[in-house]
């Protein structure tokens, strides 16, 4: 999906997302579901999107996940 697997895992409370043929130990963010507040947040606390707009928030998130695997950004992974 838009470049990037997404898989559940049972260690992790939400979806782990890596690089398409990435592995767990490249894992690049985790998506979480809070239905109660209806938000998607990934990363960090203040990455956030209602829940009734999951197109919206698969574009944030892939946007988020390409500028911080950026070659060019600190701390990025090769």
């Amino acid at each position: 999906m838009r470049g990037l697997y997404v898989q559940m895992r049972d260690a992790v409370p939400g979806l782990t997302v890596t690089r398409a043929g990435g592995t767990t130990e490249d894992v690049l963010g985790y998506v979480v579901v809070n239905r109660r507040k209806g938000e998607v947040s990934w990363w960090r606390i203040d990455n956030l999107h209602p829940v009734t707009d999951l197109d919206g928030a698969a574009e944030r998130i892939t946007a988020f996940m390409a500028e911080s695997t950026a070659p060019d950004r600190p701390g990025s992974r090769p």
